[in-house]
């Protein structure tokens, strides 16, 4: 199995609030990072749509790079 590094942006606040749940569960933020992607992608494998993982309200506030279907439109 060949294994990619992938890179995440996170501001500040969010590498410090991933520092403090990694710490209080005794693991890395790789780890923790790990396991809330393993976790969603298995949620959508469940059949979970994005209405489940993001809140109807915040959608509204999705930018045209975070929707494949919106940046696809533009192009």
């Amino acid at each position: 199995m060949s294994v990619t590094t992938l890179g995440i942006k996170l501001d500040g606040v969010t590498r410090a609030r991933l520092g403090v749940v990694s710490k209080k569960l005794d693991r890395t933020p790789h780890w923790f990072m790990k396991k809330a992607i393993l976790a969603l992608i298995e949620k959508v494998e469940a059949g979970a749509g994005i209405e489940v993982l993001v809140p109807v309200e915040a959608l509204a506030q999705d930018t045209m790079r975070h929707s494949i279907a919106r940046r696809h439109a533009v192009n």
